[in-house]
């Protein structure tokens, strides 16, 4: 008896579903092993080449697995039902595609390299900061561009210069011609509120940033600070890295990770608030797409917008200080003894010229970006030899923020993101700090930001952009969501007003 359409249908989705369950088999292995690198594994070098080993082994099989030509034509024979598919497994369908026909361009060998390589350069990065060698991993870094470089021509689909493939691949929609005038409206607007503010006769305490605050102290109170946001540590959990990062290894298993100064309580603080919104995204993927391959944020620019929300416009905002701050006060009686809520408050938004991307404030901090932006344009087109990025970091550092590094470990060394592979990436986190106030601007026409903070109940927020954002996971592309959410296309005015709205009140200018 010949099958109808509909049994086909079914049966083509059911042959799906068995591929995706050994995908997220495998995901779920590679996920651990690179968290555990990043937090509790060994660096000796025995460690790191069985562990690099094993990595590249399971990225084969992924590879394997996502490009067997039965999945091939399975995806094609989806293709061609398409009207019958619902809306989540059309973008599905969609998404698979572009990847499988990615894939079949890069040689399997080349893969499992890449995957060895990437490995290992996060633990010689890792070594390479802390002794603040780079001509030590140096090597590792040209050999990550020689495989990026390689990628991105067999697989370009993106018109363009090469970069624009890289780009497309973290923001579906992203150009260097967009981004190019994107951070032309920020640093036209930022850049002379930082010269006023470097001008301000407004003296900032900070003294007491840097008082000792005990390590397992420290450590308590992010935990605590993760449920008051919203963060669920029945799903996740809160563990020390080199580097903070957030990961995802099932729905139900989101994990966050900070570094603990004792002598800079704010960076454990803000980078916790920060890991905690991309865990809050991904703890409340909607039902439709959960646990399916559109299960994830939208993009990084997105999930970005969530990070940078609860970090800076919900964490360092006045009614946020205001309520958190007499609670420091009791538990951290020593360190804040002497010290007011205006003062705190001024401090924890202290405005200048610094080094750190990551310890850097919320006005200045799109200025590293941009400088990271510039870099990475000309390593990929070759214009940068790596031997020459120490240089030209500095230079860039002089030129936007007008400071220079003293050494690599606090200029080029300090970000782990080139170590994984992510160019493209960084631009992400500027996007999503324009995205998190264009977001804030659509909430308050239904929900007030300080008035849930003053009612000491913040899940409202996070219910908020369940129903607007999380909602949709990969449903959407990163800009079509935006203005499916807020009704207009990005606009980055609304983060240089609020910009300039905050820091001439603390700067009195």
């Amino acid at each position: 008896m010949e099958k109808t359409k509909d049994q086909e249908l079914k049966l083509l989705l059911k042959q799906f579903d068995k591929h995706y369950e050994k995908t997220k088999a495998l995901n779920y292995v590679m996920n651990v092993a690179s968290f555990d690198a990043q937090t509790i594994a060994p660096k000796n070098d025995g460690a790191v080449n069985e562990r690099s080993e094993a990595m590249g082994f399971w990225a084969l099989e992924d590879f394997k697995h996502q490009n067997d030509p039965t999945y091939d034509r399975l995806i094609s024979d989806l293709q061609s039902q398409l009207a019958d598919l619902t809306p989540e497994m059309k973008r599905i369908v969609f998404l698979e595609r572009k990847k499988i026909d990615q894939l079949k361009k890069i040689d399997p060998k080349d893969y499992q390299d890449y995957a060895v390589l990437l490995s290992q350069a996060q633990v010689a990065w890792e070594k390479a900061k802390a002794n603040d060698n780079f001509d030590a991993y140096a090597p590792y870094l040209e050999k990550i561009l020689f495989y990026v470089r390689k990628f991105a021509t067999l697989t370009k689909t993106v018109a363009g210069p090469l970069y624009n493939q890289l780009l497309d691949d973290y923001e579906e929609g992203n150009t260097i011609e967009k981004l190019d005038a994107f951070f032309a409206t920020l640093k036209a607007r930022i850049v002379p509120l930082l010269k006023k503010i470097q001008q301000s006769k407004v003296k900032i305490r900070m003294d007491f940033m840097s008082r000792k605050f005990p390590k397992h102290e420290q450590l308590a109170y992010a935990k605590s600070l993760l449920t008051f946001i919203g963060y669920d540590l029945n799903a996740g959990v809160l563990a020390e890295s080199v580097h903070p990062f957030s990961s995802e290894i099932t729905p139900s298993d989101v994990r966050v990770t900070t570094h603990i100064y004792e002598d800079n309580f704010i960076s454990n603080i803000y980078s916790t608030a920060h890991e905690g919104g991309h865990g809050i995204y991904e703890q409340n993927i909607g039902p439709k797409v959960k646990g399916t391959i559109l299960g994830h944020g939208a993009a990084m620019s997105i999930h970005e917008s969530q990070s940078r929300f609860y970090e800076n416009v919900l964490g360092r905002s006045y009614a946020f200080t205001e309520m958190v701050f007499p609670e420091l006060k009791k538990q951290f009686k020593d360190q804040f003894k002497d010290v007011t809520l205006a003062e705190y408050y001024q401090a924890i938004n202290e405005a200048k010229a610094s080094l750190i991307r990551t310890e850097s404030d919320e006005l200045t901090y799109s200025l590293h970006i941009m400088v990271r932006y510039e870099l990475e344009k000309r390593l990929i087109e070759g214009s940068l030899k790596v031997k020459d990025l120490p240089t030209a970091w500095n230079e860039l550092y002089q030129s936007y923020l007008g400071i220079k590094p003293k050494n690599d470990r606090t200029g080029c060394l300090q970000d782990v993101h080139w170590s994984g592979g992510a160019f493209g990436y960084f631009p992400s986190y500027a996007l999503g700090n324009a995205i998190s106030i264009q977001l804030l601007k659509t909430m308050e026409k239904t929900l007030s930001l300080e008035k849930t903070i003053k009612s000491k109940d913040l899940i409202p927020i996070r219910d908020w952009f369940t129903k607007h954002v999380y909602v949709y996971g990969k449903l959407y592309p990163p800009f079509v969501l935006l203005k499916k959410v807020t009704g207009e296309d990005l606009n980055p005015s609304y983060y240089c007003d609020y910009l300039e709205e905050k820091f001439s009140k603390i700067y009195k200018i």
